[in-house]
């Protein structure tokens, strides 16, 4: 039960960026929609991957590097759009994935900091530990 929670960011981080990739590509007309803008919907969920990915992965590689794959990972998937069905890739839409992935790096690192010492802090550093 020790690395129960590290498991669960780990899992986390992986089913979001599988989901960005299904979502992503997914044809227009099986597309559900939430109702506010495609952008702010963009933003949120590359946030939200980016504060599990950093949970796991930001300790050991440094932000940074999380937030440069991201982005290149947002980019392929933008670009692949064009092979989906109904859909199209525009630069807003990378724009708005890509700041998604800054906030969510910045909002990982305020949080990590006002938690280091915290047993959050110690779970975070516990979930970048390499898995065995």
């Amino acid at each position: 039960m020790k690395r129960g929670l590290s498991n669960v960011f780990r899992l986390g981080a992986w089913t979001c960026v599988v989901l960005l990739a299904l979502l992503s590509w997914l044809p227009a007309e099986d597309i559900i929609r939430t109702g506010i803008n495609g952008r702010i919907e963009h933003f949120i969920a590359y946030m939200g991957t980016t504060l599990f990915v950093g949970a796991v992965y930001a300790l050991r590689l440094g932000s940074l590097r999380i937030m440069a794959m991201l982005i290149g990972y947002a980019g392929i998937l933008e670009l692949g759009q064009n092979f989906s069905p109904g859909r199209h890739s525009t630069v807003l839409d990378f724009a708005a994935s890509s700041f998604g992935v800054v906030a969510g790096a910045i909002a990982f690192q305020l949080g990590y900091a006002l938690l280091r010492d915290t047993a959050v802090g110690r779970e975070l550093r516990r979930a970048s530990l390499p898995s065995r």
